[in-house]
């Protein structure tokens, strides 16, 4: 069973209108108000890694631990969620893994934060953001399951840490064009060299019809060799037969 928000988080979400996403599933995000764009400082401040959706399809999600992670989100990582009805399931459509501290907190995502890293029930949150690839991210004033994401747009997670008083969240660390410089997801790499071609097996120096000539007359000189056996044998019982009958 999920341990249920800290008291400062609840009342820090009563005291500034802090919007929780209740009964939308198993993973479920709680955001601030309003919107928010990212400082100039964020930018350039971690590398994207990752891949991202075509621009016309589906919904790119990048999830930014703001440098709390280890392992495989060390840095700003984005994958392509083809299939996106909502925020919450374009995260995992995206192949992340969401956890739940309690109704309308999404706790961890892919085990982040670690326990001895944050507690995600009183230390901070994952803040939901959005943006059209050529834009500025904005803080969701919605939960992530009662929005829908805009095909060929920018989903966000952003790990923010609580401070004193304010729910502020923190911009993602790079800026939403940034998902043009990834690989497409489905498509393949036209560098990657080809595979070799598989040799064929049989020696082209040898013709195949010669081959199957000399499998049909090798079955011939047997067949020819078994009927001149029987013939001579047979041949020899008649003999025997007609010295037999002249002795009589």
């Amino acid at each position: 069973m999920h341990p249920a928000p800290s008291r400062r988080l609840a009342a820090l979400v009563g005291a500034t209108g802090l919007l929780v996403t209740l009964g939308a599933g198993p993973a479920l995000a709680a955001t601030p108000t309003g919107t928010a764009t990212s400082s100039p400082a964020a930018a350039g401040d971690a590398e994207l890694q990752g891949e991202a959706c075509p621009d016309d399809e589906g919904a790119t999600v990048l999830v930014d631990p703001q440098g709390l992670a280890g392992g495989e989100l060390a840095t700003p990582t984005a994958g392509c969620a083809l299939e996106a009805p909502d925020g919450l399931v374009a995260l995992t459509e995206a192949g992340f893994t969401a956890t739940e501290s309690g109704p309308g907190f999404v706790c961890t995502i892919d085990a982040v934060p670690a326990p001895d890293q944050a507690d995600c029930t009183n230390d901070g949150y994952w803040a939901y953001y959005y943006a059209p690839r050529d834009g500025e991210w904005t803080a969701s004033e919605v939960g992530a399951a009662d929005r829908v994401p805009e095909v060929g747009g920018v989903e966000a997670w952003s790990w923010t840490e609580l401070s004193g008083d304010s729910l502020a969240g923190a911009p993602p660390r790079v800026e939403p064009a940034a998902v043009e410089a990834l690989p497409v997801a489905g498509e393949t790499d036209a560098s990657a060299p080809d595979a070799p071609a598989v040799e064929d097996s049989v020696d082209e120096s040898v013709p195949v019809t010669t081959i199957v000539v000399i499998a049909v007359l090798a079955v011939l000189l047997v067949l020819g060799i078994v009927v001149g056996g029987r013939r001579r044998r047979h041949q020899v019982e008649r003999e025997m037969d007609e010295r037999s009958s002249d002795g009589r």
